[in-house]
């Protein structure tokens, strides 16, 4: 096992804590299996993608995704100031989500619509 810690690249040393810090959290495992652990992850990927340039996305599409399907199940066609206020948005903001969530709606509706019957 490599002792990231002291040597290793400045990523590998903060996947390594975060790793451990979410084992410790998540499943209460105690600080030296996780730093185990963590650093076993930590070699998997440096022996798996080491050398690579490897980009990881920071997963906002989901989460907005989410939080604009929330707003647009609170809106009820009055309450856009107290939505943008909620949710740090602007007003216009409101809007166009409530506009975009209502179009991806009425668009997986549609497609039910033509689809095939289902065999019960």
């Amino acid at each position: 096992m490599s002792d990231f810690r002291s040597k290793g690249p400045e990523l590998l040393v903060d996947l390594t804590e975060h790793v451990a810090a979410a084992l410790g959290e998540l499943v209460s495992m105690d600080d030296e299996a996780a730093r185990h652990v963590a650093n076993e992850v930590a070699d998997r990927m440096a022996a798996h993608w080491g050398g690579q340039n490897v980009y990881f996305p920071m997963g906002l599409a989901g989460k907005l995704s989410r939080r604009d399907r929330q707003i647009y199940e609170e809106f009820n066609g009055t309450n856009q100031s107290d939505l943008a206020r909620k949710w740090g948005v602007s007003l216009q903001w409101i809007y166009k989500i409530v506009k975009a969530v209502r179009k991806d709606e009425i668009a997986r509706r549609q497609a039910d619509m033509f689809a095939p019957p289902v065999d019960d």
